[in-house]
């Protein structure tokens, strides 16, 4: 077809061809069709809009075209689905076309604000599919092969077991309970390996739950059925053949003949037919007999199910959202194209990075220059303009934090933006459905022991209801475990060698300033406290997966960090260590509490000082009343020691690289600690007193109080600051008391969460 005899004139017997739809066409393309024969497009008109069709077509009349400004993403959005709901109300029967070019990335957001205006979700529908990978149905069938032969990320064995399509519902709850336990018992690691998930999961008995029972024994049967098939090479039909037996055998997807679960819905049988459609396309690549490992099949599956898009059957709904090439051919009563911003539209996109840059540009390439990237958006514009008798575009003037501009392609067929109507501009905050009343009931807290020492009154000053939730409610925060020791690991190793330094008399250890200068070699004895601290500390199976040579500098780092310390201690006026890692129990207002004290020395004036190792940046104003933000060492100050001692102060030895120093509230701090502190020292400017120690006895006793009462109110400290390190949100929902709650993109989700470190 494309090479024609010039002297043959059977084109001239073939009917021409009108192309409508087409917004770009390429050489070969055109090569084809004047093969063919006689060919037209349409002749869209820059000022209507309005296409000048070949003879014997009707002139259209212009569409009504208007051009909106709002001031955010997220009011645009509303206002579009303001519009459609509006549309829908006056005729059911009316046919709406949304046009963006963000419905992959915002579909999320999408669904919910269509869904809140529109009341339902058969009311609209995406034209655009997803990669099947995405579908959780068919990720979850994914993931289980995966894990059969290799390893998975801890995260994703979580989603896996809340999934529901791993096992039965009551298997899949009780899978959670077993990976709980075992980050309460300090087993989490990074990845998990099927085999070393059994064997953990064994260790901590999970198996007498007899709901697992079953799970175990298939999961068993079916890794081994994978070691055996992985030995040899197979032809890729024989791999696909096998995927679907394992994938029957483990009884995906779980709802399926599980008496207690739910039917698989529409859109989940349809996304199981089209995952093992996948199947049968990696299946087919052996068509030239050769043969493959079973890892390289399920790198092919990967990739196959990575380009495969899926979308569910179209219920013809009355609002469809489409990306600007897939609305091609697509008309409607009414058209709203999101989006219409100076930066995205033209869009554009770089040339392809493995072809010359004048090659592309010679043979007129997607993206090659500018003006194909504006004649191709100019296409589509002119195209939308002619499918609907109303138009609408829209764009918003602040995007991600950075002002935009209406695009100037848009503004010259549609004219100048205009502001939002008042009826397209919903209220920021809707309609409460609820009833708002204050509960003033307290709970009051049985006396007695209670777990967590002095975090318990912590937690009470930061927040009343962080103390209820940990303490009463057992709640507790996900820690996502690491590749590397974690902070708190680094943190109980720093504390374990300083014990081990300051806990016993010489040659061994170090009981005072005259000790720690007689050593002759710091560095050595320093060194081998770390590496019987690393041998007695870290755990056989943390070793297991750490390379040597990782945990080899950890020990390094560790023993160069402490040597410092004790250089800055040799500076210091002169002490006795009384004891170390000091267990007390005290009763306080009800409470039984069980405290451990890091260390007590005792100073030149015969006070007693009480010391705090810290591997992060603390600071003793967070003592301050009247809500202090931690009172872990005014508690052991003022009801820990010993009856008849006399206070010095208390401080934090910071034991951090770049920042050894003490920081804390001492009486005489040149005298009695560091004499080459100079007057302005913070140390020196606010020293401790008798009046700090009442008032911080009367404060925690008061905290005391309040916990064993039961007040438990959502009232942060200091919020959001407070609440960066809390991660309960999802039970006092404080949240949803900000202003941005619901906005989109919640400014609340910014929030970086540090790592505690200890």
């Amino acid at each position: 077809l494309l090479e024609t005899d010039p002297a043959d004139d059977s084109r001239a017997s073939r009917p021409p061809l009108l192309l409508v739809g087409f917004d770009r066409i390429q050489p070969t393309q055109r090569r084809l069709l004047d093969a063919w024969g006689n060919w037209t497009e349409p002749a869209f008109s820059s000022a209507t809009g309005a296409p000048d069709l070949a003879s014997g077509t009707r002139k259209e009349t212009s569409p009504k075209v208007a051009f909106f400004e709002a001031p955010d993403a997220q009011a645009e959005l509303a206002a579009c689905a303001l519009w459609c709901s509006r549309h829908l109300s006056a005729d059911p029967q009316a046919r709406l076309l949304v046009v963006t070019q963000e419905a992959t990335e915002r579909r999320g957001e999408i669904e919910r604000t269509f869904l809140r205006h529109l009341g339902s979700d058969a009311l609209f529908e995406f034209t655009l599919g997803v990669p099947i990978h995405q579908v959780p149905l068919a990720h979850s069938a994914h993931l289980l092969l995966r894990w059969l032969g290799g390893s998975l990320a801890e995260h994703e064995v979580d989603w896996l077991f809340a999934s529901g399509y791993a096992a039965s519902p009551q298997e899949s709850s009780a899978l959670q309970g077993v990976m709980r336990t075992l980050r309460h018992r300090g087993l989490e690691r990074p990845d998990w390996s099927l085999a070393d998930f059994l064997a953990q999961f064994r260790a901590i008995q999970a198996t007498s739950a007899p709901i697992l029972h079953s799970w175990l024994d298939r999961m068993v049967a079916v890794q081994e059925r994978v070691a055996d098939f992985s030995r040899q090479s197979h032809l890729p039909i024989e791999c696909a053949d096998f995927v679907s037996q394992l994938l029957e055998s483990i009884a995906w997807p779980a709802p399926v003949g599980a008496p207690e679960a739910r039917p698989l819905s529409s859109a989940e049988f349809q996304a199981a037919r089209r995952f093992q459609q996948a199947i049968e396309s990696a299946g087919s690549l052996g068509f030239d007999g050769r043969r493959t490992s079973w890892q390289n099949f399920l790198s092919s599956l990967a990739r196959i199910l990575d380009e495969t898009l899926f979308a569910p059957e179209s219920h013809d709904a009355p609002v469809q959202i489409a990306g600007p090439a897939e609305s091609a051919g697509l008309a409607a009563g009414a058209i709203w194209f999101l989006g219409a911003r100076e930066d995205a539209w033209p869009s554009a996109a770089s040339t392809h990075p493995l072809l010359p840059a004048q090659v592309q540009r010679d043979f007129s390439m997607p993206h090659a220059t500018a003006q194909l990237d504006w004649d191709l958006a100019r296409a589509i514009t002119l195209r939308l303009l002619h499918s609907a008798p109303q138009v609408h575009f829209s764009f918003a003037r602040h995007a991600e934090g950075i002002e935009s501009r209406p695009s100037r392609l848009v503004a010259q067929l549609a004219a100048t933006p205009q502001p939002l109507p008042e009826e397209l501009s919903p209220s920021p905050i809707p309609a409460p459905l609820t009833s708002d009343f204050e509960d003033a009931s307290q709970v009051s807290f049985s006396p007695g022991k209670v777990e967590g020492g002095a975090s318990v009154l912590t937690f009470q000053s930061q927040c009343a209801f962080k103390a209820f939730a940990v303490v009463r409610l057992a709640a507790k925060a996900w820690e996502p475990a690491q590749p590397s020791l974690t902070p708190a690991q680094r943190g109980q190793l720093l504390h374990a060698v300083l014990h081990s330094i300051w806990g016993a008399p010489p040659p061994d250890g170090l009981r005072s300033l005259h000790d720690l200068r007689q050593v002759q070699d710091r560095q050595a004895f320093v060194a081998a406290h770390v590496r019987n601290a690393f041998q007695r500390e870290i755990r056989s199976d943390l070793r297991a997966r750490m390379p040597r040579a990782y945990l080899e500098l950890e020990e390094q780092r560790l023993a160069r960090l402490i040597s410092a310390w004790l250089d800055y201690e040799s500076t210091r006026a002169d002490f006795d260590v009384i004891e170390t890692e000091v267990q007390r129990t005290i009763h306080l207002a009800g409470l039984t509490l069980d405290l451990r004290l890091d260390r007590i020395d005792r100073l030149n004036d015969e006070t007693l000082l009480v010391i705090d190792y810290k591997t992060g940046e603390v600071t003793p104003k967070s003592w301050d009343p009247p809500r202090p933000d931690d009172v872990q060492l005014p508690l052991y100050a003022g009801f820990a020691l010993d009856p008849g001692t006399e206070l010095g102060g208390l401080t934090f030895a910071k034991v951090r690289p770049g920042g050894i120093s003490f920081a804390g509230r001492i009486g005489d701090v040149q005298a009695a600690l560091l004499p080459a502190l100079g007057a302005r020292d913070a140390l020196v400017c606010e020293p401790f007193t008798a009046e700090m120690l009442i008032n911080w006895r009367d404060r925690i006793e008061q905290l005391a109080r309040d916990f064993v009462s039961g007040i438990a109110e959502v009232n942060p400290r200091e919020f959001p600051a407070t609440c960066q390190r809390c991660r309960l949100q999802t039970l006092c929902r404080v949240h949803e008391n900000s202003p941005d709650f619901g906005a989109g993109d919640d400014a609340l989700d910014s929030i970086q969460v540090e790592a505690a470190d200890e």
